[in-house]
């Protein structure tokens, strides 16, 4: 059986990389972890008017600070190419490689005044475990945030085999929508047998409205950051069949 130490970053994100990038880059320091989990469009901010190549500048040195640092991280960015912008998460391992993306699938009706919603839902293979990632949306479709129907990521992720899955989240303080995002985390973890790794974008709103923490197969969180403020959390993972 496996053991994997996750450690989240609930970090505030503004509409400066190269603010974003220090604070990430501050994170990604020799540690015990396995894995990195930062929010969602962390390294941008949560817009689409950025420089596709100062992002791949930093991308590059967020590349090199894994490879120097044994860590694998997995990073929100904003991503452009030639069909267009993508809110993405990106998996880097501990040497430097990336070892592929996510691009948020369920897009909200704002998302997609700026960007595509991505199409592939995919299952990677580290560390001894299999995991998924997920943005925000795609774990719960909020009510409101778009006529979508729930494709129901978390149990198709789970059907694919992944046995834990990181959720990149930047969901804000409405206070309304709290019990609806903790309960979906919860329930869809228990559902698919996963657990379910997340890290939020800290706001000066007020609480965020998601906790940065860790939820069991059983529906138990394993561990919460405070709501408030830069805050990070170390989860020791335990009893993974091994791949």
């Amino acid at each position: 059986m496996k053991t994997v130490r996750v450690l989240g970053v609930q970090m505030p994100v503004s509409k400066k990389l190269d603010e974003n990038l220090e604070r990430i880059l501050s994170h990604l320091k020799p540690t015990d972890a396995d894995f990195v989990l930062f929010p969602e469009m962390a390294l941008t901010g949560y817009h689409g008017d950025f420089s596709q190549k100062a992002v791949e500048r930093a991308w590059s040195q967020i590349a090199e600070a894994c490879r120097q640092t044994y860590t694998t991280a997995l990073v929100g960015t904003g991503s452009k190419n030639g069909e267009g912008t993508y809110i993405q998460t990106r998996v880097y391992g501990a040497n430097g490689e990336l070892m592929g993306t996510h691009e948020k699938i369920m897009a909200t009706s704002k998302d997609r005044e700026f960007c595509r919603p991505g199409g592939e839902l995919r299952v990677f293979q580290h560390a001894g475990i299999r995991f998924g990632c997920l943005i925000c949306n795609d774990l719960w479709v909020t009510p409101g945030c778009g006529p979508y129907p729930d494709p129901r990521l978390t149990y198709q992720l789970g059907k694919k085999g992944a046995q834990v899955i990181f959720h990149s989240v930047n969901s804000g303080a409405s206070s309304i929508h709290a019990p609806f995002h903790e309960s979906n985390l919860v329930l869809r973890a228990i559902e698919s047998r996963v657990y379910i790794c997340t890290a939020n974008a800290a706001t000066n709103e007020g609480p965020v409205n998601c906790p940065s923490g860790v939820v069991s197969p059983e529906g138990k969180w394993l561990v919460q950051c405070p709501r408030d403020g830069e805050q990070t959390y170390t989860c020791d993972i335990e009893g993974i069949a091994e791949e």
